[in-house]
């Protein structure tokens, strides 16, 4: 069982450090938004560049969305002794539903935003 913690866990923090590099060339999309001038680039290239806003932001929200679940789960499967820790207590006080909710808002208003900038 506690082999099945370890992993969970590892595989939480992979796809929460995978969600920040996403979340890192959402950035990096904007930027070449702005600076490369592409709302007065060619339609190919603004094709090109919308696609990879949209699919990096998805794909963003997936890891982060993936890496959030794993942490409800782990805080679920902790035992009476680890709930009564500080980190327990916390961890179960928190509302992991509005993050996700958060995540997905901040997902579709990053694609939004983005693809209004290049239209």
């Amino acid at each position: 069982m506690e082999e099945s913690k370890n992993r969970s866990a590892a595989l939480g923090r992979l796809n929460m450090g995978i969600s920040v590099a996403y979340e890192i060339a959402s950035i990096a999309l904007i930027a070449i938004i702005v600076f490369g001038d592409v709302a007065n680039a060619n339609d190919s290239i603004k094709r090109l560049v919308a696609f990879s806003a949209v699919i990096t932001s998805v794909t963003a929200w997936i890891f982060t969305s993936n890496g959030l679940k794993t942490a409800e789960n782990s805080v679920k499967d902790m035992s009476a002794e680890e709930a009564a820790t500080a980190s327990g207590k916390n961890g179960s006080k928190q509302p992991w539903m509005i993050y996700q909710i958060y995540a997905l808002v901040i997902t579709v208003a990053t694609i939004a935003v983005t693809l209004t900038a290049i239209y």
